[in-house]
């Protein structure tokens, strides 16, 4: 055999490693830091800028704007709830609460929150419904909180909402590491 014959195999030999390889050390589709773990949305981008208090941020593809973030809290997490049903109101007086449920999320027992709400600076009240959603749980003794950006009502059902569920329902949580 030529040396040109094996130097060829030998490359195809490694490529195909290669391929392998990575193939099995990266799910398309998972994220995970060193916190938490979940499937990304199809359709959706994580956003690892650290811009906000976020642990994590999840935007649709060709936005520039994150929608879904998660955070930790030291509080309760029926107080969080109960922070956004009793102060939203006052600022917000079209805040409409829509749906308020348990869920489980990482096998722990927490709570979903959807709200309505009309366009924030208009004094009459008159404008496009706005939906918005939070799922608060605790895992560790540590507070999780998956909550979405106020986006139109037909862009949360069709987008939103779906990519909350594929987050609430894949998201693990590795352990307090933040303390």
């Amino acid at each position: 055999m030529s040396s040109e014959k094996i130097i060829l195999i030998m490359m195809l030999v490694i490529s195909l490693f290669i391929v392998v390889i990575s193939g099995c050390t990266s799910l398309e589709g998972d994220y995970e830091n060193s916190i938490l773990s979940f499937k990304i949305p199809e359709n959706w981008t994580v956003d690892n800028s650290n811009s906000s208090d976020a642990i994590v941020s999840l935007k649709p593809q060709n936005s520039s704007s994150n929608i879904i973030s998660i955070q930790s809290s030291d509080s309760d997490t029926s107080k969080i709830i109960e922070w956004y049903i009793n102060n939203y109101p006052v600022k917000y007086p079209s805040f409409q609460v829509l749906k308020r449920e348990s869920v489980k999320v990482d096998g722990q027992q927490g709570e979903k929150l959807v709200y309505k709400n009309t366009a924030q600076n208009d004094s009459l009240r008159v404008g496009p419904d706005y939906i918005s959603s939070l799922v608060v749980f605790s895992k560790d003794n540590q507070t999780y909180i998956i909550s979405s950006s106020e986006v139109p009502e037909d862009n949360y059902y069709s987008k939103v909402e779906p990519a909350m569920n594929v987050v609430v329902g894949s998201i693990r949580i590795k352990g307090n590491m933040l303390n």
